[in-house]
């Protein structure tokens, strides 16, 4: 079977990052878009060189690969009606639906499944991309946005859902140490170079030493009479990392 076509189920923002991703790391591949989220499809089709098929079915025909990208509660909608080919790809980028509850809806049946959830980051082909089942054709296109994590269990892939907001937590952390260092008297840019620097820095030398833990870095920093030790203390009295930790766990408590 040729895998070159892919097709996508549902249009918004996950669909419209993942295309731009797919683009941006130089895949040509021929990529269909069904008509729903017709103003983002739209948009697709002229920057990014995809073609709008007629309705959904018409997606399916012309696929080897189909993303289905909508949101839960519109996904038994979006099956009505519509017939798979016998053993092909569907990958599941609908976040708290499990492959069982998938292979529920009789069109789904006899697709081969996988799941994945890549992040808004994909779209300039960085971040990882969770992946369950591992499936060598669902990992070859993902590996082109970003990192591909396959994960051993289902259970381990629905974690992944609290790493995927992790990553958009991280976008208001920065913000308000922007904002904070701009109180202080810094331009906007000078402030924004500084906060995303330190942050991104701090993960490229710990990445470039994988032996050592972050908190062995950490703690080797954070040393007694130090600044950097006298303000994770004040953060850690203050229950600001263990936040962060119950905002992960909650992600985890709500898919349950």
């Amino acid at each position: 079977m040729n895998y070159q076509t892919f097709g996508v189920l549902g249009v918004g923002h996950l669909a419209s990052y993942t295309i731009k991703g797919l683009r941006n790391s130089g895949d040509l591949r021929r990529i269909i878009l069904s008509p729903r989220g017709a103003r983002t499809a739209a948009e697709l089709s002229e920057s990014c060189n995809c073609h709008i098929a007629i309705d959904n079915q018409s997606v399916i025909d012309q696929s080897d690969i189909v993303l289905l990208a909508v949101r839960p509660d519109g996904l038994e909608d979006l099956l009505q009606d519509l017939s798979f080919k016998p053993d092909q790809l569907v990958i599941s980028a609908i976040a708290g639906v499990s492959l069982d509850q998938l292979r529920q809806f009789p069109p789904l049946q006899s697709s081969q499944l996988v799941r994945v959830i890549p992040s808004t980051s994909a779209e300039v082909c960085s971040g990882p991309v969770p992946l369950y089942p591992a499936n060598p054709v669902a990992e070859q296109l993902f590996n082109q946005i970003g990192n591909v994590v396959p994960l051993p269990s289902e259970d381990l892939f629905d974690i992944s859902l609290s790493h995927a907001c992790l990553h958009g937590w991280s976008y208001f952390l920065i913000q308000q140490l922007i904002d904070w260092s701009c109180a202080q008297g810094m331009d906007a840019d000078t402030a924004r170079k500084m906060v995303a620097y330190s942050i991104s820095s701090a993960v490229d030398f710990a990445e470039a030493q994988p032996e050592l833990s972050y908190g062995d870095i950490g703690r080797a920093i954070a040393t007694e009479g130090t600044f950097t030790q006298r303000g994770i203390s004040r953060i850690e009295a203050s229950g600001g990392l263990q936040s962060w930790v119950d905002a992960m766990q909650s992600m985890i408590d709500d898919q349950r």
